[in-house]
């Protein structure tokens, strides 16, 4: 099977029920083999989140993609909007001490002129 048969398909979990659509592959190309699976988890319409399951725990690949496990689709759902907030608040420092090393060089161009 090609990894874009895999892309769009629907993953279910241990118990059959929906996860979501299968939305990236982690491939190692050294190995020849998928570490990880994306799934893209819809929460409505307009908003999604999307969880990484190691392919270990992919039983079966046909009409759809069974996992080996259970996903609670909706502790799955709160648990990559925590994971999602606490990476923009990482991004926000981020960006702030970018600011804070730039106008430290600024100051000290100004000092040495």
């Amino acid at each position: 099977m090609k990894i874009k048969q895999l892309l769009g398909m629907m993953a279910l979990d241990a118990n059959a029920n929906e996860v979501g659509k299968i939305d990236d592959a982690e491939f190692d190309p050294k190995e020849g083999k998928i570490n990880a699976i994306t799934i893209v988890l819809k929460k409505n319409f307009i908003s999604s989140n999307k969880i990484e399951i190691d392919f270990e725990d992919v039983k079966s690949i046909g009409d759809y993609v069974l996992l080996d496990k259970e996903i609670n689709k909706e502790a799955a759902i709160e648990e990559a909007e925590k994971a999602k907030d606490a990476k923009e608040e990482v991004e926000e420092v981020e960006a702030e001490i970018v600011e804070d090393e730039e106008e430290a060089e600024e100051e000290a161009e100004v000092k040495i002129d």
